[in-house]
């Protein structure tokens, strides 16, 4: 797609699901190129169905409204002076376009309205440079990871319970089996009627790990089922989804603010949860080290605490600078 007019001519036929397979695919390719494309998308969905048209365009009004003339062929004059009879066999083609360029000026009257009506109902909740519970209008819970940002409507209507996440939450959804609740991030859906589990979407890496429940965890045509104890994972650049069973491997599991419950995890992952959560990078003398497993529990405690703790059990030297704590020892194999 070389232009906004390319994006804008195919989004329209896309939503009416009126491309081939060639231009499906350059469609879900640019949906998925960035969360901005995402939410563009999605919008423009949104308003379609609004409109719920269900009457046929009629062409001959399209070029009256165009103020075009539909005729078989015209007369002009060359240089010379001399008449000439073009014959327009591509009219039928024109018809076609004024068609479309009627139904996209119709798009964009009712999504303009639609966004000046709407503009306020859309709320956006950031984390900032610590964990924030929020709770949705529906009831959901919602404990935001440090310089996290969540998008939401002010009330849920419609089939779904839409959100967009971007960075890192844990969500006990309120049970609905008529609304599923469906979160968008970094070009995947998590999809659930009422469950917990915790989402990771950081530098085009989405995690999926669910505590209880059910979980329907997809990307494009691609999706999984998760259930209570199971991981999903999509790596950057890569379609592909990852399952894999977590009960007594790695998880991190937030039930109250400020809680860390790590059961047999890697030092390079609570190195990463808690840079995340206190701002602070968090650095190894050699790769060994990151291989030590890890289970513990941390409530409300401070993390030259938590590094304490760390290094007393792995035998590490901590050496605290301005902006990273460097741990060196011998490390695991």
């Amino acid at each position: 797609m070389n232009n906004e007019q390319t994006i804008d001519d195919l989004l329209a036929k896309y939503i009416a699901d009126e491309t081939d397979t060639y231009e499906s695919g350059m469609i879900n390719e640019w949906i998925t190129a960035s969360e901005d494309n995402r939410k563009a998308f999605n919008h423009s969905k949104i308003v379609w169905q609004g409109t719920k048209i269900q009457q046929k365009v009629d062409v001959d009004a399209a070029w009256a409204k165009l103020n075009i003339t539909k005729k078989q062929e015209i007369e002009t004059i060359d240089n010379q002076g001399v008449k000439q009879v073009v014959k327009l066999n591509w009219v039928s083609n024109l018809s076609k376009i004024a068609a479309v360029l009627v139904v996209l000026f119709g798009l964009w009257f009712v999504a303009n309205k639609h966004f000046k009506t709407s503009q306020y109902d859309v709320l956006t909740f950031k984390s900032g440079n610590q964990s924030i519970e929020k709770i949705l209008p529906d009831g959901t819970k919602i404990l935001l990871s440090r310089n996290s940002e969540i998008t939401y409507p002010k009330a849920f209507e419609g089939n779904n319970r839409e959100i967009n996440l971007s960075g890192e939450g844990f969500f006990d959804v309120h049970h609905d089996s008529t609304h599923p609740f469906i979160i968008h991030t970094q070009g995947t859906d998590v999809r659930v009627l009422g469950t917990s589990f915790n989402v990771r979407a950081y530098n085009s890496q989405v995690q999926v790990v669910v505590k209880t429940g059910r979980v329907q965890f997809s990307k494009n045509n691609k999706q999984i089922i998760l259930t209570k104890g199971q991981k999903g994972e999509i790596f950057a650049n890569d379609n592909n989804i990852i399952k894999s069973e977590i009960n007594e491997v790695e998880t991190v599991v937030k039930d109250k603010l400020n809680s860390f419950v790590f059961n047999k995890m890697s030092l390079g992952e609570v190195a990463d949860a808690l840079s995340r959560k206190f701002n602070k990078d968090i650095k190894f003398s050699q790769n060994k080290i990151r291989n030590c497993k890890l289970t513990a529990t941390f409530q409300n405690e401070k993390l030259e605490n938590i590094i304490t703790v760390i290094a007393e059990t792995f035998d590490l030297k901590v050496d605290n600078q301005a902006d990273i704590i460097l741990l060196s020892g011998e490390g695991c194999d």
